[in-house]
């Protein structure tokens, strides 16, 4: 917690001014997704405030203030994470189920993309200019939220995960009789 008192501490923020945690739960890079997720509910358990977690792409989404976008995410090598939104009223509706697609294919999308800042996207692809960040957009989620979940901490993968599981079989030699 040492690096949450730090950030807290360069915010000008004391912890009893938190109302709320909230966080991605994915897709995005395994490793981080688990630590944010983990992060989360460490805080919001310590310091007895309601927590919640929401799609990576729903909070790119929610930069936006345009009818639709094409929310993006970076996936692994040359590829991104892709989910469309529409906005109808003070909601964010998906119009589809995300999956992945090679970063090339961006400029072929009609609706305005949505990305990270340091995305790099392919000429000729339509942007949706930002009109907040991620934290910000994150938090106006959360303020809209009846009735913040931290159920919702749970990851959300489309891809398993780079590594596997090791799996134990017995070694190509004898057990040894001393062996204990």
């Amino acid at each position: 917690m040492m690096g949450v008192d730090l950030l807290l501490r360069a915010a000008n923020l004391d912890r009893a001014a938190l109302e709320g945690v909230v966080a991605t739960r994915g897709p995005g890079s395994f490793t981080g997704v688990r630590v944010a997720l983990a992060t989360a509910q460490g805080l919001a358990l310590a310091l007895g405030i309601p927590a919640h977690g929401y799609s990576s792409l729903l909070a790119q989404a929610a930069r936006v203030r345009v009818p639709e976008c094409l929310a993006v995410q970076p996936a692994r090598r040359g590829s991104v994470y892709v989910q469309p939104f529409a906005r109808r009223d003070m909601r964010l509706d998906a119009l589809d189920e995300a999956r992945i697609v090679p970063v090339a294919s961006l400029a072929e999308f009609r609706l305005p993309v949505v990305a990270p800042v340091g995305v790099t996207l392919p000429a000729g692809t339509p942007v949706a200019a930002a009109a907040v960040g991620t934290a910000e957009a994150l938090l106006d989620l959360l303020a809209h939220e009846e009735r913040p979940d931290p159920g919702t901490l749970t990851p959300l993968y489309l891809e398993p995960p780079p590594a596997k599981q090791p799996t134990r079989s017995a070694p190509p030699w004898p057990p040894s009789p001393k062996a204990s």
